[in-house]
């Protein structure tokens, strides 16, 4: 059930998106070619610091990132409440570092630039829902990297198959379903094995600084050991946290180290075909959450397919349904068997 984009993430409040892209070209663009017999692996890591530097500037927040050989996948959090309290003079900066001007051409000093754009409070409104608009975050990293290739390639055309694609977590059950979907995907690919093994991934960037901080005196490398037991705050510091800190406000409410470890023990699921057998001391988390743990391999495997343009506990997704004048979405079904329906709905 298509929609317009701006029905269903509305300017000026808080969201959280699942979003992808994928290469419209044969080639695997970000991989091996065996055709042509060129690596473009390097170009995986384009879009994580393109992400990063997204982040310096944008009021909104990754929370995980996987990026395969032809596509990659996200979760956003957009923060209209940041944006809303940077001055007039920092959403001009930020403009300016995002969009800079031909110096040579204009010869106006930056400084000037500055002040032109404050001179006009009408306009610094307009960029400052530009700075927290999802489209407007998308459009500067798939344009980024499109323009990139094609230079490389010495070539002009379309790079990816379509506009970006995006599904609406509307609350905590769902935020962790796709999260943990997205930190496995390159483990269902068969890309690797361990989420620490996972190149160009967030849980993969949560495990190393997690190791750097509380290991880096007694280990090298990364150990395949799942032992999270402490919880120290692991997050990388461009990431969106996990858990709530006195100076920032994480995605999801529970320990950094819970998280980790559930990835880590779900990826097991999934490469163990034993699909479904969770362990007894995750049942507690995930229940508490609003997952099913008989379903959580499952839906861990096959979120992207089971779930279309929404997805969460059914009485949320009931009530998204109603607030844009539709019946249904695609997904009641599988919300209905991966996530506890009897929780109450956010407020």
């Amino acid at each position: 059930m298509g929609l317009p984009r701006n029905r269903y993430v509305q300017e000026g409040i808080e969201g959280v998106y699942h979003c992808f892209s994928r290469c419209v070209r044969r080639a695997f663009l970000y991989g091996y070619d065996e055709y042509t017999g060129k690596n473009y692996s390097h170009r995986k890591a384009w879009i994580v610091d393109r992400l990063r530097e997204l982040t310096s500037i944008f009021a909104i927040e990754v929370c995980a990132y996987d990026v395969l050989d032809n596509h990659y996948h996200t979760i956003l959090r957009t923060r209209p409440d940041i944006g809303a309290v940077w001055s007039d003079r920092e959403v001009a900066i930020r403009w300016l570092t995002l969009c800079p001007r031909n110096m040579s051409r204009k010869g106006i000093p930056i400084k000037e630039q500055i002040n032109v754009l404050v001179s006009n409070p009408e306009y610094i409104e307009i960029l400052r829902k530009r700075l927290s608009n999802l489209s407007w975050f998308m459009g500067q990293l798939n344009e980024f990297i499109a323009r990139a290739a094609n230079k490389e390639d010495g070539i002009k055309g379309r790079f990816w198959e379509s506009r970006f694609k995006s599904q609406v977590l509307l609350d905590d059950t769902a935020i962790l379903a796709g999260m943990v979907y997205v930190d496995l995907n390159t483990i269902r690919a068969g890309k690797a094995k361990t989420p620490e093994e996972s190149d160009f991934t967030s849980i993969q960037e949560r495990i190393r600084a997690w190791y750097r901080k509380n290991l880096a005196t007694e280990k090298t490398g990364i150990s395949t050991k799942s032992d999270f037991t402490n919880d120290p705050d692991i997050s990388a510091s461009w990431l969106c946290p996990i858990e709530s800190k006195t100076y920032r406000r994480g995605i999801l409410p529970i320990k950094a180290a819970e998280y980790i470890d559930l990835v880590d023990r779900s990826g097991r699921m999934i490469r163990s075909d034993k699909q479904g057998a969770i362990d007894a001391d995750l049942a507690p988390i995930l229940k508490r959450l609003g997952a099913n743990p008989d379903k959580w391999a499952d839906t861990v495997s096959c979120f992207e397919e089971r779930f279309s343009l929404v997805a969460g506990l059914l009485p949320n997704i009931r009530k998204f349904a109603s607030n844009l004048g539709k019946r249904w979405f695609v997904g009641i079904g599988a919300a209905k068997t991966a996530f506890i329906s009897s929780r109450l709905p956010m407020v």
